[in-house]
């Protein structure tokens, strides 16, 4: 079965799953919910309890999985006698959640309509639903149980209409043929998947010691085959900060493209959104920069591509780069004034990359990523549209793809025997 075939059979079967359940709750009565509550707590103790046996099994007592069942037995006897509680809880959590995604919507609907882009309807309508029902759920301590399961409900059958919308789409001839190439995916929360680089970045740093001396040769290298890769992708990690999310960039025939929000004199909302900024440069000189400066460590993975797709793929890079002009950091502008500006008083990333990395800045005048977003608008979506045509690209159900969901997926794909990941490289 084709990938398309595939892809329309996952989207049939979720909008059929989610209005069913979504149905289901609308019917139910509050009175299942302890029945439903009693079953989450045999499975919470039985997992414990095997744990615990685990524990006292094993020649060499480890704490962790002892903390681990005595963790699942306190969160079994809690959801029963304090079930209201948990419940309340776990709505304010989800509601917090749903918040936060009909924000990244209505932020990316102003960058749309400020650019006049298609699709801002729909991000408009998407975004106040899911606002609306985040902030009802946020407020599930103040509302009636049967309150909040139709709230849960009606969520479930519009998701599941939105996945019907997107099977119906895909029939139509004019219905993006690479959307269609796409490896569909229901991948975690956000909040799960944005801790995936620092969870991988500890392990690494476990088994690997640091090396003393930056260059741009890996400290870890892995091959499938030995054919070079056509295209890599990098996603960088730092121990504390922002910097533990992780960043992602790309690096094809050579050439280094990244996507930040690089100019901190447009910064704005916490420093969260700003003009959208493209960074080149040789591979050479960004890696060894990007460890010394952040003291960052890169995992690298090799695609290979049939020659359709690195046609298709550096087609991409040049329409990118049509929607951009070149950018003067205000170094730049002080160095074309007076030659012999003292360049120690300009520390931004974007400028320390021009001088120490060799890079070339530009700025969007036109399209989606003139302005940046870390929600929506980020270096994760830039690279995303880059290599789509590849058809290694993911669909977040999620709507917002994170440095995490991409390392999550790269690292899977290595491990198959066939699939178009062919290397694994790791610098620090």
């Amino acid at each position: 079965m084709s990938t398309t075939h595939l892809n329309r059979l996952y989207l049939f079967l979720s909008s059929f799953a989610l209005v069913l359940v979504g149905s289901i709750i609308l019917k139910i009565n509050t009175s299942l919910l302890s029945i439903f509550t009693l079953l989450m707590m045999l499975a919470l103790l039985i997992d414990s309890l095997s744990h615990f046996s685990q524990f006292l099994l094993k020649r060499k007592l480890d704490l962790k999985i002892l903390k681990d069942s005595l963790i699942k037995i306190i969160l079994g006897l809690s959801f029963y006698f304090f079930s209201t509680m948990s419940y309340q809880f776990l709505f304010t959590v989800f509601g917090c959640y749903t918040l936060l995604k009909g924000f990244a919507k209505l932020v990316s609907y102003r960058t749309y309509y400020k650019n006049q882009l298609v699709g801002r309807f729909t991000l408009l309508v998407s975004g106040l639903f899911l606002s609306i029902t985040g902030i009802l759920l946020i407020f599930s301590p103040f509302l009636s149980l049967e309150q909040i399961l139709i709230a849960f409900g009606v969520y479930f059958i519009l998701s599941g209409c939105g996945n019907l919308y997107l099977l119906l789409m895909s029939y139509l001839p004019n219905s993006t043929i690479d959307h269609l190439k796409r490896k569909i995916k229901i991948t975690p929360p956000i909040f799960l998947e944005a801790f995936v680089p620092k969870r991988v970045l500890t392990e690494t740093n476990k088994i690997l010691k640091p090396s003393e001396v930056v260059s741009e040769k890996a400290v870890f290298s892995e091959r499938k085959s030995d054919i070079m890769p056509d295209l890599e992708i990098y996603i960088h990690v730092t121990e504390k900060s922002f910097g533990s999310i992780g960043h992602m960039d790309l690096c094809f025939e050579g050439e280094i493209i990244s996507y930040g929000n690089y100019d901190e004199d447009s910064y704005h909302l916490f420093d969260t959104m700003g003009d959208g900024v493209l960074l080149t440069t040789d591979k050479a000189s960004y890696i060894p920069f990007c460890i010394k400066h952040s003291q960052k460590t890169l995992f690298g993975f090799g695609i290979q591509l049939t020659p359709q797709e690195k046609q298709d793929v550096a087609n991409a890079i040049k329409d990118i780069k049509a929607q951009c002009y070149e950018w003067k950091s205000n170094y730049s502008l002080a160095l074309a004034q007076d030659p012999l500006v003292d360049r120690t008083n300009y520390q931004d990333y974007a400028i320390l990359a021009c001088y120490q990395a060799n890079s070339k800045l530009y700025k969007f005048n036109r399209g989606p990523f003139k302005s940046y977003f870390v929600l929506t608008t980020n270096c994760c979506l830039l690279s995303d549209s880059i290599i789509g045509p590849s058809g290694i690209d993911l669909l977040s159900m999620n709507g917002i793809l994170t440095p995490g969901t991409y390392l999550n997926f790269l690292r899977h794909e290595f491990k198959k025997p066939n699939s178009a990941v062919i290397s694994y490289d790791i610098y620090n």
